[in-house]
């Protein structure tokens, strides 16, 4: 049984039971951009869940990746007037967790504790309480020493596990947009695109003509002043895959240009070695606590 059941009896049918068995005394969840250790700090986490699961009607399941040792998956939180998207990765061996990861689209869920002041241009005392104070910035874990005749790391590098060759291509070709700017691939890699969400914010849906990857990728670059992507975990199949990456960049705030590094995971589904759908999750909060000024998208 997928490690993902856990996460979703917990917020279907309020069932600690089954996540705290799972749980080890050297358990890592990382939630607001902070790991969490021990059964005191992780009751906590799932006490916060159950609260936050009372605002919402139901939990739908959007993807699902399973390669080894790692669980991966897209959830949706759905309310009457809203829906939150977050993902989880678990680490696992032996049917205990090593690590669970998560990252949420945290402006929305704050929204419905009653932060509705809370936009693009003002950060909120309110909404900072409500999350965790994230952990100092780490260094990333890939090393260039190992990899001697790269300028950058690629998907190969990163990569978790085997994959077939067509999917490696079509990642490939996808990263090469992001990390190089690449609007003249977008065609080719989204030929049969049906959703692109960044956070809970639909980018592009099938039909929709009045938005596009293309004009969403220029906005960024538009945005992020010096923008540099790096790659940190690729864990894939021939379905899905989640991609663990950062960009960091300058952005303009009321103190002028701040270097920042905003941390991303992104779930992909395919179809006919083509991107069929993709949801960015970016921990909104997290990043307004630690460099003290919101999002720029």
């Amino acid at each position: 049984m997928s490690m993902l059941s856990t996460i979703q009896q917990l917020l279907e049918k309020q069932d600690t039971k089954t996540l705290t068995h799972a749980l080890i005394h050297s358990s890592r969840w990382l939630l607001g951009e902070r790991l969490h250790y021990g059964p005191l700090q992780q009751r906590g986490l799932m006490a916060n869940w159950l609260s936050i699961m009372s605002h919402f009607e139901s939990i739908e399941q959007c993807v699902t990746l399973q390669c080894g040792d790692l669980d991966a998956g897209v959830f949706c939180l759905k309310s009457t007037s809203s829906k939150t998207y977050f993902v989880a990765m678990f680490e696992h061996s032996d049917g205990a967790i090593k690590q669970l990861l998560q990252w949420v689209d945290s402006t929305s869920l704050a929204t419905l504790f009653g932060d509705e002041t809370i936009d693009a241009g003002s950060m909120n005392s309110t909404s900072m309480d409500f999350w965790p104070e994230p952990d100092p910035l780490q260094l990333s874990e890939f090393d260039p020493q190992l990899h001697q005749y790269t300028t950058h790391a690629g998907i190969s590098d990163v990569l978790y596990g085997s994959v077939s060759d067509p999917i490696k291509t079509i990642l490939t070709e996808w990263w090469q947009i992001w990390q190089g700017f690449d609007t003249a691939g977008v065609a080719s890699v989204y030929a049969g695109l049906s959703h692109l969400s960044v956070n809970s914010t639909v980018v592009y849906k099938e039909g929709d003509t009045s938005s596009s990857v293309a004009s969403w990728l220029t906005r960024l670059e538009g945005k992020l002043h010096r923008r540099y992507s790096q790659l940190e975990l690729v864990v894939a199949d021939d379905n899905s895959a989640l991609v663990r990456w950062r960009i960091d960049a300058d952005i303009k705030s009321v103190n002028g240009l701040v270097r920042v590094r905003l941390p991303i995971v992104t779930m992909l589904t395919f179809a006919q070695n083509k991107i069929e759908s993709e949801y960015w999750v970016i921990d909104g909060l997290a990043f307004e606590k630690r460099f003290a000024t919101p999002l720029p998208f």
